[in-house]
Order: structure tokens, then C-alpha cells, then sequence
């Protein structure tokens, strides 16, 4: 089972017995945390999800081209990162078509998942979604660390929320994201110890039911 948001269609997590969760990454690409957060998950050997902005895809088009040769998932966050509620069908439109097209111009392929700026609510979305047959990721562990900076609390607020099949929120643009790199760099051996096992969300969606 995958559990969703009523009426808007978003996905949160995925009932599962395999201790498997998907990090993910919003609001970059960014030349400093970006860079560093790969560095990570290269030495631990991790694929994660990073939902794209596309104005910071067309400021960093080879970074964030370096984060799909890496084997990483990209996902689509809107172009301008502006909150949907009230915006018009053509601008959401817009929004998400632009940033697919960008990611389909760094070699992007199959199904490209959409997360919301903000994840605010918003009335035309989740028809644009569905008539484009794509997936709002949403999460269930929301690291915080949009709001605080200190390491060991975001690490703490992840370990304690996460069970298989979470959908982790965590952030590599938009601000100062030093914390969230020194938070990264202890929360994966800390859930490598608990057993957990790291997957982009594309391959979590394939454990509902397991």
C-alpha cells in the first residue's frame, strides 16, 4: 500500500516490510551543497532523489547533469518554486512543463515525479498531475532542516521518524545547507546500523505490498 494525501493524489510513504527508504532533496542544484552531499552519498555508495528547481537548473545545467550521470534520480519541483495555491492552470502549466523539459534536455527519461513548492495545497495541481500521469512525492519524515541548521537535531529528528518505506525530506539548495551536509554525513551510518537500505523513490514505489 502506498499512502497518500487525501484528494491531491500525493504519495508519503510506502507500506513495506523491507527496512528501505528513499532520501530526498529539494530546492538545488547548488555548487557548494550539492557537490558536498554527493561526495556522501558516493563514498557510502547511495542513490537518492533530488527534485530539480529549473531556474537552478538553467543556472547550474552541469551540475545538475553530473548528479543524473552519478545514477541519482531528478525530479521536478516546479520551475520558479512559487506556491500553487490560487495560481491558474496555465501557470502550473508552465511551471511543471518548463523544469520537465529542462530534464529531459540533460538525458532524463521515463517518469519524472513532481514534489510541491512548499508542499502547499493548491486546487488546480492535482488535475495538472493527473492529466500529465505523474506522481506528487510528498514525505513522511520531515528532517526540519529548512528550519534549523544543527546537525545532530535534524539527525535525531529523522531517527526518530523513520520506519521502512519513509520518504525523507531534506534540503541541498536554498540557503545555508552546511547543516544539513554535517546531518547527512551521520544520519547514513546511523540507519545503515539499523538495517535500513537506501533507494531513489522510484525504486520505493515498487515495494507497496512487499
Amino acid at each position: 500500500m502506498i499512502y497518500r494525501q487525501p484528494f491531491s493524489g500525493a504519495y508519503h510513504r510506502v507500506e513495506t516490510s523491507e527496512k528501505v527508504v528513499a532520501l530526498t532533496f529539494d530546492d538545488g542544484p547548488d555548487p557548494i551543497y550539492t557537490t558536498q552531499l554527493l561526495e556522501i552519498l558516493d563514498r557510502h555508495q547511495i542513490k537518492a532523489t533530488f527534485f530539480m528547481v529549473g531556474q537552478k537548473i538553467e543556472e547550474h545545467p552541469n551540475l545538475a547533469a553530473g548528479v543524473y550521470a552519478r545514477g541519482h534520480e531528478l525530479g521536478n519541483h516546479s520551475y520558479s518554486h512559487q506556491r500553487m495555491l490560487l495560481k491558474s492552470f496555465p501557470f502550473i502549466r508552465h511551471e511543471i512543463d518548463r523544469t520537465d523539459l529542462l530534464l529531459r534536455s540533460l538525458g532524463v527519461s521515463g517518469d519524472i515525479h513532481f514534489r510541491t513548492p512548499f508542499v502547499a495545497p493548491s486546487l488546480g495541481l492535482p488535475f495538472i498531475l493527473w492529466q500529465r500521469r505523474k506522481k506528487n512525492i510528498h514525505f513522511d519524515v520531515d528532517s526540519r532542516d529548512w528550519e534549523v541548521q544543527d546537525p545532530p537535531s535534524v539527525m535525531q529528528r529523522v531517527l526518530d521518524n523513520v520506519r521502512p518505506g519513509s520518504i525523507i525530506l531534506l534540503h541541498d539548495g536554498g540557503g545555508e545547507r552546511l547543516g544539513t551536509v554535517r546531518a547527512v554525513e551521520m544520519m547514513v551510518p546511523a540507519l545503515n546500523q539499523q538495517d535500513f537500505r537506501f533507494v531513489t523513490v522510484s525504486q520505493l514505489l515498487t515495494y507497496a505490498g512487499r
